[in-house]
């Protein structure tokens, strides 16, 4: 059809629609925007969260259920389904993929259609050596935009989806697509979910009890193609889901974090975090064997050291090599980035990228680093 040929109430129907996605995501995101001093601390501040009248308060009575809770917790402020994968070709190149959907609550009023108070975030990004493919979409829930349904289980931004053929997440398609390039992987998951924690439960201060409800699944393989610079190219590797949910998961004292998923050539898996505060880190994490026993590890058991900062665009330095020791599990890793760059230049900016580990037992794994 051409341009001259389009019905005009249609074009203003698109253009409404478009409209009212922004004015949502304003409407959420504008007042962090206005009152943040520091643009690159924007993923702590909507999780300092100030405004939490009428969502449901995080206690320590999680009580996670599996499959079902997969699905949405619209009565809590915030939520994400998260996926990152560490992937090779046939001919060895590696590569990186992060899948993730945000979803944030407007007010803790439902709404239907158009009056429907959440909004959708999606980040999807491809990393080579080289280069970083990026990109950011927005949407309102209610209008079949995106959101998250359970039977079957479906989470999707536009054409960006995480779609299984039952209930369970598991086996399940991963597609994502924009103009500079497109995901398509097939999911599986190879070990069970782990309650990080406190049985699912996830403090995130040294001193104050704010938290999340947190679990992953810290064992998936992934298969299927990436397409970018007029090339599709066949991959495979193994991943790592996070479903995390809040109201207020972080405390105003807090500046940002440095988040760590690794999967070691022996069969276990490894999470490590710090949440850095005016008082110091606070970190936290978990071990799990290759059959699925989870130690939870405390602040006392994890050390985690800088071992070199790269300059990001936004002029300031980032650590990019790190250093972590779990003396109790004879662990001593080094970890550094398949791409350096992988700054992320998103609404709430932060760095994530694959990385390679090295030292008492190598492998390969995901770095997050926010509010540098």
């Amino acid at each position: 059809m051409r341009d001259e040929d389009t019905p005009q109430p249609f074009i203003l129907t698109i253009i409404g629609w478009s409209l009212a996605i922004f004015v949502s995501a304003l409407a959420l995101f504008g007042s962090i925007l206005l009152r943040s001093d520091d643009p690159d601390k924007l993923a702590v501040d909507i999780l300092v969260a100030e405004d939490i009248k009428g969502f449901t308060a995080v206690t320590r009575n999680a009580n996670i259920q599996f499959p079902a809770d997969y699905g949405r917790h619209d009565d809590f402020r915030q939520e994400w389904w998260y996926v990152t994968a560490n992937l090779t070709d046939k001919e060895g190149n590696d590569y990186g993929v992060q899948w993730t959907l945000f979803r944030s609550a407007l007010s803790p009023e439902q709404g239907k259609g158009w009056n429907n108070k959440q909004v959708y975030m999606a980040h999807a990004v491809v990393t080579t050596k080289n280069h970083t493919f990026y990109a950011e979409r927005f949407a309102r829930a209610g209008i079949g935009q995106a959101g998250v349904e359970s039977e079957p289980f479906h989470a999707w931004l536009d054409n960006w989806q995480w779609q299984s053929e039952t209930k369970a997440p598991f086996p399940a398609a991963l597609k994502a697509q924009d103009d500079t390039f497109s995901i398509s992987l097939t999911m599986a998951q190879t070990q069970p979910e782990i309650l990080q924690g406190d049985n699912g439960y996830s403090r995130k201060h040294l001193n104050k009890d704010v938290g999340s409800y947190y679990f992953s699944v810290p064992a998936i393989t992934l298969e299927g193609t990436l397409t970018f610079e007029g090339k599709e190219i066949s991959v495979n590797g193994k991943g790592w889901v996070d479903r995390e949910w809040s109201t207020q998961a972080l405390s105003e004292d807090q500046q940002g974090w440095d988040w760590f998923s690794i999967q070691l050539n022996d069969g276990r898996a490894l999470m490590v975090v710090q949440v850095r505060a005016d008082d110091g880190p606070y970190r936290f994490g978990s071990l799990t064997q290759p059959n699925g026993e989870t130690k939870i590890l405390s602040h006392t058991d994890i050390t985690m050291l800088p071992l070199s900062f790269s300059k990001m665009p936004t002029s300031r330095h980032l650590p990019t090599e790190w250093q972590i020791d779990i003396e109790k599990e004879d662990i001593s890793l080094r970890t550094s980035p398949l791409n350096t760059n992988n700054w992320l230049p998103f609404a709430f900016p932060y760095w994530e990228g694959p990385i390679f580990v090295e030292g008492s037992a190598p492998g390969v794994g995901f770095m997050e680093a926010t509010g540098y």
